[in-house]
């Protein structure tokens, strides 16, 4: 039996692929465009001194684990570091020693960067000798998706219970891939019950998280309806709502009656961006007769 580690070459892609979605089912995650891009990466070899290919563990030429990583280089703010991303051995492989091999085969890597390595993020130290497999919280926040999935599937049961819309998330993200992201690509789009009426009718909100450029920092974004029964309402000037509803943290509250016949709620606002933070409160007019909506915002900008 021979075994030993190298880097992995575009001709690894199926391998590491399947050993990608081993990772993800141990881990509880459905993550197929994410292993798509990593395994284009490969492909392409798109790869850097500071941003390396993965490195295989092979016995007898087949591919028993991988380990992805960064590296960080030395500045004057810091000594630079090795940061493992991604590490595992296949199941019938674990507890043979492997683990510690390619661990090692890490750790010179990390030497011949002259850095060393950092210890795992939420894991303890021996999880890549023990365990043999891991993926960082900088890849997957774990308790971040766990509570995230908690917020829908409470929704979804509430909604249920108290005859609401039912609730609904796709995660493009995950699942399509969006490989150097242009402006106007779709990461999610979905539908929560939003504001109660007085005659049992909910309004809900519909957000399509979109890909968006601008001097505020590039990344995703929500743009906002509103519908009632299914068809849209018609929107008053701008339409802002907390990023919070698209994670359904959120539940509908009944709309008031104005002096004028319009209805109204009012809910919290929060946005952050690299100057400071807009937060406050914002009402949401709903004019049934008209179908539209508008809003009125009390909402301070703090600076950083």
């Amino acid at each position: 039996m021979t075994r030993f580690v190298r880097p992995a070459s575009a001709a690894d892609a199926e391998a590491a692929a399947g050993l990608q979605a081993e990772l993800h089912t141990h881990f509880e995650v459905h993550r197929p465009a994410d292993i798509m891009r990593r395994t284009r990466r490969l492909t392409q070899n798109d790869y850097s001194a500071w941003r390396p290919a993965p490195l295989l563990i092979v016995e007898d030429e087949t591919p028993i684990g991988f380990a992805t990583y960064d590296l960080f280089q030395p500045s004057k703010w810091s000594a630079g570091e090795l940061r493992i991303s991604e590490f595992l051995i296949t199941e019938s492989s674990r507890g043979a020693g492997a683990g510690a091999a390619l661990l090692a085969a890490v750790h010179e890597a990390a030497s011949a960067a002259e850095v060393t390595v950092s210890a795992p993020n939420q894991a303890d130290p021996d999880v890549f000798t023990t365990v043999e497999r891991y993926i960082g919280s900088h890849v997957i926040n774990f308790a971040y998706e766990r509570a995230r999935a908690g917020h829908w599937s409470s929704l979804r049961a509430e909604a249920e219970e108290k005859g609401w819309p039912a609730p609904r998330l796709d995660d493009l993200w995950h699942t399509e891939l969006h490989d150097d992201p242009e402006p106007g690509h779709l990461y999610a789009e979905g539908e929560v019950p939003f504001i109660l009426l007085p005659d049992g009718r909910v309004i809900t909100a519909r957000f399509r998280t979109i890909y968006v450029k601008e001097y505020l920092g590039h990344g995703p974004e929500n743009r906002w309806t509103l519908a009632l029964s299914g068809s849209e309402l018609r929107t008053v000037g701008g339409l802002e709502i907390d990023h919070s509803w698209s994670r359904a943290e959120n539940r509908p509250a009944l709309a008031v009656a104005m002096d004028d016949g319009r209805l109204m709620v009012n809910y919290s606002y929060y946005a952050g961006n690299h100057f400071g933070s807009d937060s406050g409160t914002i009402d949401y007019i709903i004019d049934l007769a008209e179908a539209t909506v508008s809003h009125r915002a009390h909402v301070t900008f703090e600076q950083d």
